[in-house]
């Protein structure tokens, strides 16, 4: 996953509203405002089409940015008339599905929830824990415990947290 924490960290360094002091990250405007497109909201996207996420097939809007950075390049290919082409096409990339959604989810994930702000809570939660529960790191429900307490700094949910904690070897489920 290194080829996708460094295209994450290169959009950071592009995009000042992308970095690790910037959390939760405005994803919307970011879209609208310093990629030009357009968001586009799409409740039922996996259940009609079975995809977590899509572009349009002219780049001009997006269903999930991820796609857009890490893999706009694989349908150019093709010429998809309407997003339920597109989204048939996407079903399962020439049987690369698994691997192009992990690299999707772990761009979210840590763009979303940047390394350094995650160890610097971690760092902070850490030894007033310890202080009382010397073995902390062996409990799932302190650590589910931390995940919901932070979760808010990021605008995401608890689970993120915990996902991020393993990747990042912060604090790895038991």
């Amino acid at each position: 996953m290194e080829h996708i924490w460094q295209k994450v960290e290169e959009l950071r360094a592009q995009y000042p509203v992308l970095r690790e002091d910037q959390t939760p990250i405005d994803v919307f405007t970011f879209l609208e405002v310093d990629l030009a497109l357009d968001p586009i909201p799409f409740d039922d996207l996996c259940a009609k089409y079975r995809v977590e996420a899509a572009i349009k097939a002219d780049f001009t809007g997006i269903y999930e940015l991820a796609h857009y950075f890490l893999h706009r390049d694989l349908p150019q290919a093709a010429n998809f008339a309407s997003l339920p082409d597109f989204a048939r096409w996407t079903q399962n990339y020439g049987g690369r599905k698994y691997t192009l959604e992990q690299e999707a989810n772990e761009f979210a994930g840590r763009l979303l929830v940047p390394e350094y702000r995650l160890r610097a809570c971690f760092d902070e939660y850490a030894p007033q824990i310890e202080a009382i529960f010397p073995n902390f790191m062996a409990s799932g429900q302190i650590r589910d415990n931390f995940a919901q307490r932070i979760a808010p700094r990021f605008g995401v949910n608890s689970q993120v947290i915990a996902i991020r904690l393993d990747r990042d070897t912060l604090w790895p489920a038991s």
